[in-house]
Formats: C-alpha cells, structure tokens, sequence
C-alpha cells in the first residue's frame, strides 16, 4: 500500500511540475524568413550582460552569454522558457545575402504560457495571452511618454531631462518596489544616456525581490565602476601601465579609447590631431587605447595612428583592462581626466561635447 502511495505522490508531483514548465508560443503565418533570433534589445555600456535567459526550442541553437537563441521558424513554434524574473528582448532576423536585417519593438519573456501572433516581415506583433509584465510594460511606457520625447538616445542630454524623468520613476518605484519592468527601464536609460547618479538613487527604492536578483547586483557594479571619480591603474600589458600620477604635468588629458573596427573611431581622428595642436599648447596632453589584442590588428592600429599622424601615446589595451574597470562598452569613448587623476567628463563620441567642456574647463 505505502509503494502505490508513494507512486501517486511522484506523480502528482510530475504534474506540478509538467504544468508549471512555461512556454513561448510564436504563431507566424506570414513570414517569410526561413530563423529568427530572441535576444536582448540594443544595448550599450555592458548592460547586455545582465540578460540571463533560459530559452530552448527543437533545432536552436544558444547566440549568446545570456542564452538567447537562434530557431527555425514554423508555422507556430514553441520556445521553452526558465526565468527568475521578467526580462525584456526582441525578435529579430537577419539576411546574409542582402546584408540586411529587423529587430521587433521590446517585449518582455516571463515565466508562463505566452502567446505571439508575429503578423508580417517588419516584425510587427501582437500578444494573445495575458501576460502581467508585458500590460506593465505599456503602462510604464504611457506613464513616462512625455519624458522618453525629451530625451535623445546615445546622445548628450540636458542633467535636468534626465533627474525629470527619474523623479516619475521615482513615484513609480515608490507604488511598485518589485517592479522588474521598472529596474530594467532604468537600465535602458543607462544604456541610452549615460551614467548618471540618480539612477543610483532610485535603485535604492526597490524592494528585497527586485534587490536579490542576479540583474540588479550587476546592474549596481556597473552604475559603481562608472561613478568613481578616480581614474584607476590600468596595465595594458606586463610594461605599459597608466595611473592618476601620469597627469600630473598636465591641466587635462584626454584618453581616446577606440578600436580598428570601429568606423567612426577612425573618422574621428583626424579631428582630434587637429584638437591636439589647438590645445597641447595650453596644456592639454591626448593618450590613444585601442582595444585590440591579435598581433595583426596591432599592427593594423599602428598603421591608422600612423596615418593619421597621431604623434602622442599610444597603448594597446592587451589585457582588456578598459572594459573591466572603466566599463568601456563602446566606441569611440573618451574620457577627460584633470591633473589630480579625477575623471570629469566622458562620452561616446561626441567631440563637440569634448570640446566645450575643454575650452570652459580652461577658461
């Protein structure tokens, strides 16, 4: 008797278990692409990393660190799901032979049966089922619409656009502290805007739910790395090191951080020869950093410094220091740093910006 017991207990238990296994179900009977992906939405300064998914389907395969995946497209496919907490991601596809490709608008993956109904090839889509993070997610958007139209993305914005739109996060959080949706909103205007220290602050309204997850622990290391003030040692490599002592003789120093890749990088540099001779007389010294670590594309850099007729400092981020301890999660990045080795300005590109600041900064 207690064997058969034991046998009914085991198999309500596999019940539970088979009933609670969440599925993401994509309906595309239009679409004419053969794959897609699931993935995390465009990203910037290292916030891909906090993506952790858990996503499988018969013929995927993983793309990414974070377990987003490549799967044949049928008529409708089921992508199993294994989430601690709501995540946001996109569908996307790409065309080899045209050079070309789509990203659908964010949605949010969720533990539980999702339906999608992916409705033509520019990855337009509704949601079928219901799905609390996803309702969310367009009442946050609503909420926070007039402030999002104020705000430009990847470029420089105004401080006070930005404490505006964190002051109606702020009232969000304090009604909804376990809020994923709202944590990850955060993270997105990190990604888009930059670092700033209210984010820091809002972070602080969370409850113990949202504080205990694997994204919010990194998410405040990253937001940490980019508030410190003082630039930090980095060894490029066993002989080329670079501390706060090194600019000392100078007023200010300017740390271009790029890659060979990197097209606009390499278009920028003829600008910046041309900042240096206007500026090295007032005491402004230039480093180069490139991130490149094959001895081919070192030698490639040197070409381009070289033709460039870049004459100051160039090192070779050999052991990846840059992006460990300053969070370089893009290109070209550049950081101002005064004579005291206090970082006081950094950006993505933006020369115009670089500039201003340098000519207040001397006056």
């Amino acid at each position: 008797m207690k064997k058969y017991i034991f046998l009914l207990a085991l198999f309500f238990v596999q019940l539970y278990y088979a009933q609670k296994e969440s599925v993401l179900e994509i309906e595309a009977p239009d679409l004419q692409v053969d794959s897609l992906f699931i993935t995390y939405p465009a990203a910037a300064r290292n916030t891909h990393l906090l993506h952790k998914y858990k996503l499988s389907a018969d013929g995927s395969k993983a793309i990414g660190e974070g377990g987003d995946i490549k799967f044949p497209l049928q008529k409708i496919t089921a992508i199993k799901t294994d989430l601690p907490y709501p995540q946001p991601a996109n569908f996307s596809y790409y065309n080899r032979a045209e050079n070309s490709g789509m990203a659908s608008k964010t949605f949010f993956i969720e533990n539980g049966n999702l339906k999608f109904l992916l409705k033509d090839d520019l990855l337009n889509f509704e949601i079928l089922s219901a799905s609390p993070a996803n309702a969310e997610y367009s009442k946050l958007k609503a909420i926070l619409e007039k402030q999002n139209s104020n705000l430009k993305p990847f470029e420089n914005n105004a401080p006070e656009l930005i404490n505006l739109k964190e002051a109606e996060l702020e009232k969000y959080i304090a009604e909804n502290p376990n809020s994923f949706v709202a944590m990850w909103e955060i993270v997105d205007d990190f990604s888009k805007y930059g670092y700033h220290p209210v984010y820091l602050d809002n972070l602080k309204l969370f409850g113990p739910k949202v504080k205990a997850a694997y994204a919010y622990k990194e998410f405040i290391k990253l937001l940490n790395t980019e508030s410190e003030s003082i630039f930090p040692d980095i060894d490029f490599d066993n002989n080329n090191h670079l501390s706060k002592h090194d600019f000392a003789p100078y007023k200010l120093t300017l740390i271009d951080y790029w890659a060979t890749f990197c097209k606009p990088c390499i278009e920028d540099m003829p600008k910046l020869v041309a900042l240096y001779e206007q500026y090295k007389s007032q005491g402004v010294n230039f480093i180069s950093a490139t991130d490149e670590q094959s001895p081919e594309r070192i030698k490639k850099a040197k070409e381009i410094l070289r033709n460039n007729k870049v004459s100051w400092k160039d090192y070779v981020d050999i052991n990846k220091e840059f992006p460990k301890k300053l969070n370089a999660g893009g290109y070209p990045l550049q950081i101002l740093v005064d004579s005291e080795g206090r970082i006081v300005k950094r950006t993505y590109g933006e020369l115009d910006a670089i500039t201003a600041f340098m000519h207040d900064y001397l006056k």
